[in-house]
């Protein structure tokens, strides 16, 4: 008779009530659903992995903005060494005068011309420090200006005495020290310029008083002038009618101040562009008095009603990059919801590290984008980048599922979402608009690529 092992005691059973998962068989069921469980699992997964990476984003965004900084200081310095924005003031004819009485009191008055007519030629260049660079431009004036005389006589007949000896036009810049002018033609003489005041209206002055001949009604001025200044070009309509004409080779203007052109052509090649204004739109008359309170506007109610063109540039490195970069957390979304397909599609399981290492990559392709764009600029800079990242993602996809045709198609789907990313970030008015489109139009072909998911999912 042969012994045999005593079978093992009963289990005892467990008493009523709820029952819970012992702890570690809970974690490992939790580890194992998560790492080669269903589907809604690992796209969990990757939806939080696609929110981490925000992390890294913001770190690049970071550089971003200390990098437009930079920019901005290298601009500044710029500004400060060739001249920042100019407003052309100008011409004005100035006649002192003294009051009969017990006080004898000197004052001026200022006469606006008449008739001004300004024709105007903006040469725009590039200007560098390091490796950031800014618009700056020299333009020439070519100015007419008509001035009727009889508009003293009234204020001159109540005990002011003039002084037409003393007589003088005058002009002024923001930026007088990049002022070039040639001589002044007064009724066909030749007048020299001078040093003005130094006061915003008066940095250039000319004396064309003289009492050997009597004083003409109509005084015509004629002289040409060269300003260099940055961004912004304004001029004030000082005539009674002012008619002003800018071109200039730069293909993006924005016209600003009080008056809008009322005739304008942009193209590539340049923009051209025409005002023409009436007194009856300023907020000072045509003859100022220094001694009168209210008919003696300051120099910036003058300065507030110039109109002019800003030399804009649309979109530059950094705007472009940190443009895309407000697209990454969407861009990375798209790009791991194609992994999750193809994983579906070929029935690999990767490791949810893997994708962080894709996502990682998808991350270090704004740091290239900005890196590579301060050298060889954003459209070169772009290219090189996306075909990085887009070669580095294709070969990782295929040592993941040993299959060409899945990894080609990542890649493609990789590809396209780079150029709808660029493509976007050309747009200006429309980029919404674009966006929008983009984003249904993906949504609609993964809803397509997925309709018969969930026959193929496991249960």
């Amino acid at each position: 008779m042969t012994d045999t092992a005593a079978p093992p005691p009963p289990v005892p059973p467990e008493p009523p009530g709820p029952h819970y998962p012992r702890e570690p068989g809970f974690l490992l069921t939790v580890h194992r659903y998560l790492l080669a469980g269903s589907l809604p699992a690992r796209a969990a997964i990757l939806a939080a992995l696609t929110m981490l990476l925000t992390i890294p984003l913001g770190l690049i965004g970071g550089v971003i903005s200390d990098r437009q900084t930079y920019q901005e200081q290298a601009k500044q310095n710029i500004v400060t060494a060739w001249g920042g924005p100019q407003t052309f003031t100008g011409p004005m004819l100035i006649l002192p005068y003294k009051t009969d009485g017990t006080a004898s009191r000197d004052g001026t008055l200022t006469l606006l011309p008449e008739r001004l007519t300004i024709d105007g030629k903006i040469l725009p260049e590039q200007r560098r420090r390091g490796l950031f660079a800014m618009a700056v431009y020299s333009t020439t004036l070519d100015v007419v200006a008509e001035f009727q005389t009889k508009a003293f006589q009234d204020l001159l007949s109540d005990g002011r005495r003039s002084n037409w000896q003393q007589a003088r036009l005058e002009i002024g810049v923001t930026e007088p020290r990049s002022i070039d002018v040639t001589s002044i033609d007064v009724n066909g003489q030749t007048v020299e310029w001078g040093a003005g005041s130094g006061k915003l209206l008066s940095s250039l002055t000319a004396s064309i008083g003289s009492d050997a001949q009597p004083t003409p009604e109509t005084i015509t001025v004629r002289f040409r002038i060269s300003l260099a200044g940055s961004t912004n070009f304004a001029l004030t309509p000082l005539g009674r009618r002012t008619e002003a004409t800018i071109t200039s080779p730069w293909p993006s203007p924005s016209f600003t101040g009080r008056y809008l052109p009322i005739t304008q052509s942009v193209g590539a090649d340049g923009f051209s562009a025409k005002w023409t204004t009436s007194h009856l739109g300023r907020p000072y008359s045509q003859l100022w008095d220094s001694r009168s309170v209210n008919n003696d506007p300051s120099s910036q109610t003058v300065i507030d009603s110039s109109f002019g063109v800003t030399l804009l540039t649309p979109i530059d490195a950094y705007r472009e990059t940190d443009r895309a970069i407000k697209y990454g957390i969407l861009f990375i979304g798209l790009t791991l919801a194609a992994g999750l397909l193809v994983e579906t599609a070929t029935g690999t399981r990767p490791h949810p590290m893997q994708y962080v290492l894709i996502g990682l990559a998808l991350c270090i392709f704004y740091l290239l984008l900005l890196s590579l764009s301060e050298q060889i600029g954003f459209g070169g800079a772009y290219l090189v980048s996306a075909a990085a990242v887009v070669m580095q993602a294709t070969l990782y996809s295929w040592t993941l599922h040993r299959r060409r045709g899945p990894a080609l198609a990542f890649g493609t789907v990789l590809a396209g979402l780079y150029a709808g990313l660029y493509s976007l970030l050309q747009l200006e008015d429309v980029a919404l608009l674009a966006g929008s489109l983009m984003l249904f139009a993906v949504l609609s072909l993964a809803m397509w690529f997925t309709r018969n998911l969930h026959r193929a999912a496991p249960v």
